[in-house]
């Protein structure tokens, strides 16, 4: 390889996802451990145009298991068939969530964080606040068409007879 600088990787080398509602696949999960030290999946997450985030799944909290049935609900809705299995912090769980696709909301980051100079800066970007049933999806504008104004545009027809043209 001989060196140039314009072919430089990007310093953030992929795109976030915007704020609403989105159609993602699950690509990868990681394994680890939470702040706490609880069991915990890490999600990656890729939507339909490129957009990559982020969203843990700890365990062992009141609410995990919930979690977790939501996360199921959403791959259902997208059409594809649960199986039946002990879900939980496993390697079966693990195998049978990944490149699953789910209905997803993301809402812009609030609250402040402390940079490299010790200074409070206000959070900047996204970040998936949960996953969702098809139901919740529709009711917060997914699978929302654009319509158009325009007669030529869709699948309309549009009767028109040789003896009306002008030429």
């Amino acid at each position: 390889m001989q060196y140039n600088r314009k072919n430089m990787s990007p310093l953030n080398n992929f795109t976030p996802f915007d704020e609403g509602v989105h159609q993602a696949k699950i690509v990868k999960i990681k394994t680890g451990k939470s702040s706490k030290q609880n069991d915990m999946f890490e999600f990656h997450l890729e939507g339909n145009n490129g957009e990559k985030d982020r969203k843990y799944l700890t365990f062992g909290l009141d609410w995990s298991d919930a979690n977790l049935q939501r996360i199921l609900a959403s791959i259902e809705d997208n059409n594809q068939t649960i199986a039946s299995l002990d879900y939980g912090y496993n390697q079966e769980t693990l195998g049978f969530l990944t490149n699953k696709r789910v209905f997803i909301k993301v809402v812009k980051r609030t609250g402040t964080y402390i940079d490299k100079n010790g200074i409070e800066q206000p959070q900047k970007g996204t970040e998936i606040d949960n996953f969702l049933t098809k139901e919740e999806y529709n009711e917060l504008g997914g699978n929302v068409q654009q319509r158009s104004n325009d007669p030529f545009a869709g699948s309309s027809t549009m009767d028109i007879s040789d003896d009306e043209l002008p030429f």
